[in-house]
């Protein structure tokens, strides 16, 4: 069945020939082509077509001068324009002419093909309304229509908000089994990772958390084809080997060209079929989805080699000091100590995890003279050496994703009454995560040897924070240390 007529200008036949091909043979849609712009509008005049895909950059006549004479010839024409990346701003320029929607080369298939049903999709909702004899009727239709839109683009943008503030895998896949059931109104909602030739489901609602076998199941047909699929009553279905009671929906959620999940719909609310809307909402949603997963594991690698990188300078600045080495460490295991008996929030846990870890990553900005002087410091050296949090905020700083580990970095030697550095804050100005490793840091340093002295025993150092209370140190901080197993636990607590 012909879904369609297009028309494909481009003065380079390798791309019309490409192009021509996704749309007849993926797509279904009848073709034809033009081998520049003046060629474009002659046919656009003698022939109707439901869309035109045209490149921009063509000699004689060019892609933008195309478009303005195709609206000039019938203004309802949809013109889909094709640029490179490197020309990005013309196609932005060609969307403000009039443009329907743009590709950039080189194109994938799903793309072109999403834009063309899309657009064509639009067209059929219009043309149907303006078949219509009853006015009326037919603007109350329009208003149910929009309404509807509406309630879809509000549910769609909410989905979205939420899946962007989530980070972690694991917790969207739970999420979206959530999302999908509210979404689409399904009593039976499924979550699988392909894995091992099993479909193991991470999160469910109305069926069994369990491992399904691949081969043979509906499931084997969404990864060979990469495309939804939905099994009929009467089929198997995948969850008990029984008949299907109605219709099953499965979506595959890809990257890299790869089915790497499966989202799972059936027993809707209204016991009626998956509608083409229902269907275009919820592959909508998987894509989302899909890219937030995606975006998550990219993110997470690129933080661990990150870390990797910056506790491999640590380490490179910490031996250069053999009193100090895996100072920055011990720091890090005590803070989170006393972040545990403060039952503090995660995000500040990581927070400790990541900046204690690099608090003196700005000591690399400090000579070894000054660093490893075994006598007392002149002031100028004293200046040098407080400096270090400067410099280490801003190494830290062009990384934008780490704004509790900066204070941290920058505010982890500023002092409970304000005789601190660099900034001179004092109370509840400082981060409580800055308070926090101010005590560990210290404990740490006293414990530890210098080139200027031997290592303080347990004992003086304990009694040292508990004098330095609500002066150099936040007394509450002090005192959840004193809980800490590092303290000795209650023994020693106030």
């Amino acid at each position: 069945m012909d879904k369609g007529k297009i028309l494909i200008v481009d003065d380079d036949p390798i791309v019309r020939d490409v192009l021509s091909d996704i749309l007849c043979s993926v797509g279904g849609y009848t073709t034809d082509v033009a081998f520049d712009g003046f060629d474009g509008i002659e046919k656009i005049k003698s022939n109707e077509y439901d869309i035109v895909f045209t490149y921009l950059t063509m000699p004689r006549l060019n892609g933008m001068d195309l478009l303005k004479e195709s609206k000039r010839i019938n203004p309802l024409i949809p013109i889909v324009v094709i640029t490179a990346y490197s020309t990005m701003d013309n196609a932005i320029n060609a969307m403000k002419e009039g443009a329907s929607d743009f590709i950039t080369k080189p194109f994938k298939i799903d793309t072109v093909t999403s834009i063309a049903e899309r657009i064509l999709g639009e067209k059929r909702f219009l043309g149907r309304l303006a078949t219509k004899n009853d006015y009326e009727a037919s603007m109350g239709r329009l208003n149910s229509e929009l309404f509807k839109r509406l309630q879809e683009i509000a549910i769609l943008q909410t989905i979205s908000t939420e899946l962007d503030a989530i980070y972690d895998n694991r917790q969207i896949y739970e999420r979206i089994v959530e999302m999908a059931s509210r979404l689409l109104m399904a009593y039976e909602v499924s979550f699988g990772i392909v894995e091992d030739s099993y479909l193991k489901i991470k999160k469910a609602i109305g069926v069994k958390e369990t491992d399904i076998h691949i081969a043979g199941s509906i499931f084997e047909n969404v990864i060979k084809s990469r495309q939804h699929f939905i099994a009929s009553s009467g089929e198997v279905n995948p969850y008990t080997g029984t008949p299907l009671a109605s219709p099953f929906f499965s979506l595959p959620f890809i990257i890299n060209n790869e089915v790497f999940g499966i989202l799972n719909l059936s027993r809707k609310a209204d016991t009626t079929a998956f509608s083409e809307d229902e269907i275009s909402l919820a592959l909508t949603f998987a894509k989302k989805a899909a890219l937030r997963i995606e975006n998550n594991a990219l993110y997470e690698v690129f933080y661990n080699n990150l870390v990797n990188t910056l506790k491999s300078l640590v380490m490179s600045i910490e031996a250069r000091d053999v009193y100090t080495k895996n100072h920055s460490e011990r720091d890090t295991h005590y803070a989170l100590q006393i972040a545990e008996v403060m039952n503090i929030a995660e995000e500040e846990k990581d927070a400790i995890r990541f900046g204690g870890y690099l608090h003196d990553i700005g000591k690399i900005g400090v000579r070894d003279t000054v660093l490893l002087k075994p006598g007392k410091l002149t002031d100028e050296e004293m200046a040098e050496i407080r400096m270090h949090p400067v410099i280490g905020d801003n190494i830290i700083k062009p990384i934008r994703f780490f704004p509790l580990e900066r204070e941290l970095i920058l505010h982890h030697h500023e002092r409970f009454d304000g005789n601190g550095y660099p900034d001179r804050l004092e109370g509840d100005k400082i981060s409580l995560i800055a308070r926090i490793l101010a005590v560990a840091d210290a404990y740490d340093a006293m414990t530890s040897s210098r080139p200027y002295r031997e290592a303080r025993t347990h004992e003086f150092a304990i009694e040292e924070l508990k004098r330095c209370s609500n002066t150099h140190f936040d007394g509450e901080v002090v005192r959840a240390f004193l809980q800490t197993a590092t303290g000795r636990g209650e023994k020693y607590g106030a």
